[in-house]
């Protein structure tokens, strides 16, 4: 507008315009694992931003970090973002940090908005908001129209959020929850941040959602709950563009964050797409995925094709549980046995990683029928067993029905996480539990760390030990021998609850394998030599092969001459091998491919160590975790292997 002033003849001044400096919005992800592509913020903002007017509005940006990172460091880093929304995806491993952050970050930043988003929020809005707490939010369900809802709200004068759907927020004292928004059934609505161009740092994991939603409603699962079951998709073209983004981008490590990976006949064409990717730019260079519960042989073709390009893998099974009773307690239509029991053998056969999934307790298991099932697993030669706790998520079934199943859970309160584990059911007891954990603890060193793999066979098929027995058997010799470090570390993890940590697991094997091998071995060998089965020839046998071929997780773990062998005859001890007479009689013991040649009593081999393993080089829990978990998944590419010499001078 221009306004006249009549002294000075009428010259023309135009008022000066305001430049209006557009709002500044914060995505944040506190991940567990480091440089993941945050999938999250890259949704949000590429929904946001398909709006023109969104996007003059405001300036987006996103911080990533590990929920190792002190909060000290997260709340300044976030602080100097001077945002005047912050949006935080909230889970259960870094609940209790956002907290603190939002404490911290409420009063660096006091004029600042904060939506918080996620399963860990989602319909529970009082865990996290108190009436004084006007300036934050919480998202309930999907977030991508309920968040560019909420930016359109906040660009008026005198926001009225109460419009806004799927939100939770306290106004004048009062909690007000919002109508849910709809879920997104086109859901190619929202654009890709990686064909956008928005994610610009270093990743060492892609992530890739080729479709929302679960068909099962599993009771301690929050998947299918959260979805009303119906299953969207996004276009193939768009996902395998995005596929292709991420290997070009030289990004390692790839996770299809779908439910039931397998479930959809396109799943074998992405996945023939992700090995031609691997093909091409050497990447990824592995790749993990959520098995469909009941499409085995079209997950087991979808491994096949991603081994045929040495992109590595292991192939979950979910199983959860093996008892028909806790099966039907939780909603859980399993896979057959019998066709666990086919699938599994196909895999042994073709030498492709597995992993069996379990939860420990679930409604209707029991000790006994806890340890039935891993034994049933053995049996069938499971490639390696998980017992995951019970962790009982906010918006399912079962944390509905807790009073139902007599649940007593254990809090875990670390300043980072807010976790609740089952600990205590009405089929049960707080010390059945604890007896569970430890004899998992023990299928952890002996039965996935092939500590005894002939010998346990062996006295199961005779008759003289069950794989339980002999599990239950070695956990009570360890829990009468306190002194040894491996008795230590289970009974310490049992007290302390150190078994929610994913890095706690693999640390067993760091332990039995590598840093107390030797004291692990002593106490291993005084288990055994007490057991009645300790006269039968064969038992001998079987346990002196297993002490030739215990595996080396590292490279550089020193080697030297086993003890506790005296029937097989040890020659020499090389860098990284053994060279052993084996009496004639005890070779069909090696395996199916090994017979015995020439002449004499015994056969001599070289059992070589020297495989695919790295050497140890830091004793951090978060890498010790990642290494010996990967390595032991895939423990066939660290067994060693059995070579027959010439002769008695050709070592």
């Amino acid at each position: 507008m221009a306004l006249r002033d009549l002294d000075t003849n009428d010259a023309v001044f135009e008022t000066p315009q305001i430049e209006i400096m557009p709002k500044r919005v914060t995505l944040v992800e506190v991940n567990v694992y480091d440089r993941m592509v945050p999938l999250v913020s890259g949704y949000l903002q590429a929904y946001a931003c398909a709006d023109t007017a969104l996007q003059k509005e405001f300036l987006f940006d996103k911080y990533t970090t590990t929920r190792d990172t002190s909060s000290a460091d997260i709340a300044k880093a976030l602080a100097g973002h001077s945002a005047d929304i912050y949006a935080f995806s909230c889970y259960l491993w870094n609940i209790g940090l956002v907290k603190t952050l939002l404490r911290l970050l409420m009063e660096a930043r006091p004029e600042a908005r904060f939506l918080l988003g996620g399963p860990q929020v989602m319909d529970h809005a009082s865990d996290v908001l108190s009436p004084p707490s006007e300036r934050m939010f919480v998202c309930n369900g999907e977030g991508e129209r309920t968040f560019a809802n909420f930016l359109r709200a906040s660009t008026e004068a005198r926001p009225d959020y109460a419009g806004v759907r799927g939100l939770s927020f306290y106004r004048d004292g009062t909690l007000v929850t919002t109508e849910r928004e709809d879920r997104t059934h086109e859901l190619d609505e929202i654009p890709s941040p990686y064909q956008l161009g928005l994610f610009d740092d270093i990743y060492h994991i892609g992530v890739i959602e080729t479709n929302r939603g679960c068909p099962f409603r599993c009771g301690f699962c929050f998947w299918g709950a959260a979805t009303n079951d119906k299953v969207v998709k996004f276009s193939a073209d768009r996902i395998l563009a995005d596929i292709s983004w991420i290997s070009r981008k030289q990004i390692p490590f790839l996770y299809l964050a779908d439910a039931n990976w397998g479930m959809l006949k396109r799943d074998i064409g992405i996945s023939e797409h992700i090995a031609k990717c691997k093909k091409n730019h050497r990447n990824p260079v592995f790749v993990y995925f959520s098995a469909a519960k009941n499409s085995p042989r079209r997950v087991t073709e979808i491994t096949k094709i991603f081994k045929s390009v040495d992109l590595l893998n292991a192939q979950p099974i979910s199983m959860q549980s093996l008892s028909a009773v806790s099966l039907d307690r939780v909603d859980r239509t399993n896979i057959k046995l019998s066709a666990y029991e086919a699938l599994q053998s196909g895999l042994n056969e073709q030498k492709m990683s597995s992993f069996i999934e379990l939860i420990w307790p679930l409604p209707g298991e029991t000790l006994d029928s806890f340890k039935d099932g891993i034994q049933s697993l053995c049996e069938r030669r499971a490639a390696y067993i998980v017992a995951y706790p019970h962790l009982l998520l906010h918006n399912t079934p079962l944390r509905d029905n807790r009073q139902e199943h007599g649940f007593v859970t254990r809090s875990v309160h670390d300043g980072v996480a807010e976790a609740e584990i089952v600990v205590e059911t009405t089929d049960v007891t707080n010390a059945e539990f604890e007896a569970g954990m430890w004899f998992f603890y023990g299928v952890l060193a002996l039965y996935n760390n092939r500590t005894l793999p002939r010998t346990s066979a062996y006295l199961h098929a005779t008759g003289l030990m069950t794989f339980a027995d002999l599990y239950t058997g070695f956990i009570a010799f360890c829990r009468d021998n306190p002194e040894n470090l491996f008795s230590r570390f289970c009974e310490t993890s049992i007290a302390n609850a150190d078994y929610y940590d994913i890095f706690n697991y693999p640390r067993v094997f760091h332990i039995v394998g590598h840093s107390e091998r030797e004291a692990f071995s002593e106490l291993l060998h005084r288990f055994v030599s007490t057991q009645g089965w300790w006269r039968d020839d064969q038992a001998r046998a079987s346990y002196e092969l297993d002490m030739l071929e215990r595996p080396f997780i590292y490279s550089n773990t020193p080697i030297a001459e086993p003890t506790f062998v005296d029937r097989m005859g040890i020659v020499d001890v090389d860098d990284r091998s053994y060279i052993v007479d084996v009496p004639r009689e005890w070779v069909s013991l090696i395996g199916d491919d090994i017979h015995a040649i020439g002449d004499g009593d015994d056969c001599r081999f070289r059992v070589d160590h020297r495989r695919a393993q790295r050497p140890f080089a830091s004793n951090d829990d978060r890498q010790v975790g990642n290494y010996c978990n990967g390595v032991i998944m895939r423990i066939e590419t660290i067994l060693p292997t059995w070579t027959q010499l010439d002769s008695a001078s050709d070592t």
